[in-house]
């Protein structure tokens, strides 16, 4: 399952890649989430939010895991991540529910 969102026009993502995405494995009966990586310029973000997905849910949107990308990710991409996580969300639901 892919999410997508933008990113701020100034981040070296949006200069990289265009738009933000990522891309999630998940259990197709449970939606837990298995493994992911977004486009992030650097490895080290894709490790810190992959700890943070990994056993999370595509089911539904899981408000604690937003939470802990709002504490705990404060870099520039934050609205980003919860927009292509809300749409993974919605792609899942919609293609195994």
């Amino acid at each position: 399952m892919i999410g997508n969102a933008r990113s701020a026009s100034d981040n070296p993502i949006t200069h990289t890649y265009s738009h933000f995405f990522i891309t999630f494995i998940a259990d197709l009966d449970t939606g837990e989430i298995l493994d992911m990586e977004a486009s992030f310029t650097l490895s080290l973000t894709n490790r810190f939010l992959r700890d943070l997905f990994l056993g999370r849910s595509l089911a539904a949107v899981d408000e604690g895991l937003l939470e802990a990308v709002r504490k705990r990710y404060l870099g520039s991409s934050q609205k980003a991540i919860a927009v292509a996580y809300r749409d993974a969300v919605k792609k899942f639901v919609a293609a195994f529910r």
